[in-house]
C-alpha cells in the first residue's frame, strides 16, 4: 500500500512538471510562467532623468540648434504702441511755460517731425504752433510746417533738393506765407558725428491775404550744420536766405538754433532748447523779428 501511495505521489509530480513544460512550448494566446531570461548588458541602457522646467529655461545658447527670439512689445503707454512707423524716425514734443500772481501768462509750444534717410533719399517734415497769453490777452499765435525732399547721390556729394514751407501768423499783416523753391544741395562734411550741407536754389513765395498778394519770384541761399557733443547731446543750427530776384534788399531769413540732451529716464524722451526766429525786410509795418524760444520736451515715438 505504501509503495503505490509513492509511486501516486511521483507520477502526479511528473504530471505538474510535464504540464508546466508543455505550457512553455504550446503557442498561441498563452501566458508563459517561465522566469524571462536578463537582457545583455549591452542591450540595456541607463534610466534618464526627468527634465525640470529649470533646466530647459538656463540651456546654454551654444547647446541648442535653433534659439527663439521674442520681441517685446512696448508698453500702452509709449506712443510706438499706437503709431507704428517701421523706418522712420518720429518725435513729438511740448513746452509750457506760466506764471501767476501779479501778473497771468501761459505759453505753450506743441509740435512734432517726421524724418526719413536712407541711400538715395532724405525726407523731412517738422511742424510746430506757438501761443501766448499774457493778463487774458493773447501775445502770440503763430504756427509753421516744413517739408524738405533731398535726392541723395551715391558716391557723390551733392543732392538735389526740393522744398515747401507755410507759415501763419495771427500778428503778422497777411493770412498765410507760402513758398515753395529747389536746387542743388552740398555736403561739405557728412560724418557719424559732424553733418554740414549747404544749398543754392530759386523758388517762389506768396502772402495769401496781404496788401500784395501774388507771387513773387525769390532765390534761396542756406545751409543745415549738425554736431553730436556726445552720445546723449547734440546741437544743431540753419538758416535760410530768400531775396527776391528784382531786389535783393527785400529778402526774408529764418533762423533756426538748437540744443538735445537725451534724458536716462524714460528712455525716449529728451530734453530740446530751441529758437527760431524770422525776418522779413518788407513786414508791412510791424515787427520785421519774430522770435521764438523755448525749453521743451522731445517725446520719441
Amino acid at each position: 500500500m505504501f509503495s503505490w501511495f509513492v509511486v501516486g505521489i511521483t507520477v502526479s509530480c511528473v504530471g505538474v512538471a510535464s504540464s508546466a513544460t508543455a505550457a512553455e512550448t504550446i503557442p498561441g494566446p498563452y501566458l508563459s510562467t517561465a522566469t524571462p531570461e536578463p537582457l545583455p548588458l549591452e542591450l540595456t541602457e541607463p534610466a534618464l532623468a526627468p527634465i525640470t522646467p529649470e533646466q530647459v529655461l538656463n540651456v546654454p545658447a551654444t547647446d541648442v540648434d535653433v534659439m527663439v527670439t521674442v520681441e517685446e512689445r512696448p508698453k500702452w503707454y509709449y506712443p510706438s504702441y499706437w503709431v507704428q512707423l517701421p523706418g522712420w524716425d518720429t518725435a513729438l514734443e511740448l513746452g509750457i511755460n506760466g506764471s501767476s500772481g501779479t501778473s497771468e501768462s501761459l505759453s505753450v509750444r506743441t509740435g512734432g517731425y517726421i524724418k526719413r534717410e536712407s541711400d538715395l533719399r532724405k525726407i523731412d517734415f517738422n511742424i510746430y504752433h506757438n501761443r501766448t497769453k499774457a493778463g487774458g490777452i493773447e501775445t502770440q499765435n503763430n504756427a509753421q510746417a516744413n517739408f524738405r525732399h533731398d535726392w541723395l547721390m551715391p558716391n557723390s556729394p551733392w543732392t538735389i533738393y526740393a522744398q515747401s514751407q507755410l507759415y501763419y501768423d495771427q500778428f503778422q499783416a497777411f493770412d498765410l506765407n507760402l513758398n515753395m523753391n529747389g536746387g542743388l544741395g552740398y555736403r561739405f562734411i557728412d560724418e557719424e558725428h559732424l553733418e554740414l550741407t549747404g544749398r543754392v536754389g530759386a523758388g517762389a513765395s506768396r502772402e495769401f491775404g496781404s496788401v500784395d498778394d501774388e507771387w513773387v519770384p525769390e532765390a534761396q541761399f542756406g545751409f543745415d550744420y549738425e554736431q553730436k557733443l556726445s552720445d546723449t547731446q547734440k546741437v544743431t543750427a540753419s538758416m535760410d536766405y530768400y531775396p527776391e530776384w528784382e531786389d535783393f534788399s527785400k529778402y526774408r531769413m529764418l533762423t533756426n538754433l538748437g540744443w538735445e540732451v537725451e534724458l536716462a529716464v524714460p528712455s525716449n524722451v529728451s530734453l530740446k532748447v530751441a529758437a527760431t526766429n524770422r525776418y522779413d525786410s518788407d513786414s508791412g509795418g510791424v515787427d520785421p523779428n519774430n522770435l521764438n524760444y523755448s525749453v521743451l520736451l522731445l517725446w520719441k515715438l
